[in-house]
């Protein structure tokens, strides 16, 4: 999957946030740039730290998810395939 089926504006959020972070940013301090550089959230609404964190939390959870082997299951499977065409002849139908 690409970048987790994120938008391209989420993606460039959530990096942007990462950036910043590595900068040493609190995710208020975080918000607060990116509110000063008129950047908006996904919903159009103003930044707070707490919804900074929001994204890179799901961000992170969603690609440990990602990551994670699952165990092959198997069941038994059968499939019928019935051809219409000769049903629809032996009824008289035409097609």
């Amino acid at each position: 999957m690409n970048a987790s089926l994120y938008s391209e504006y989420q993606f460039f959020l959530y990096e942007t946030i990462i950036e910043q972070r590595d900068k040493d940013k609190t995710f208020n301090q975080i918000a607060e740039w990116l509110n000063e550089k008129g950047y908006l959230s996904v919903r159009g609404k103003r930044f707070r730290g707490a919804h900074v964190h929001s994204i890179v939390k799901k961000k992170r959870l969603k690609d440990e998810k990602l990551k994670r082997d699952y165990p092959e299951v198997r069941s038994d499977f059968s499939l019928k395939v019935v051809d219409k065409t000769i049903l629809m002849s032996d009824f008289g139908f035409k097609h």
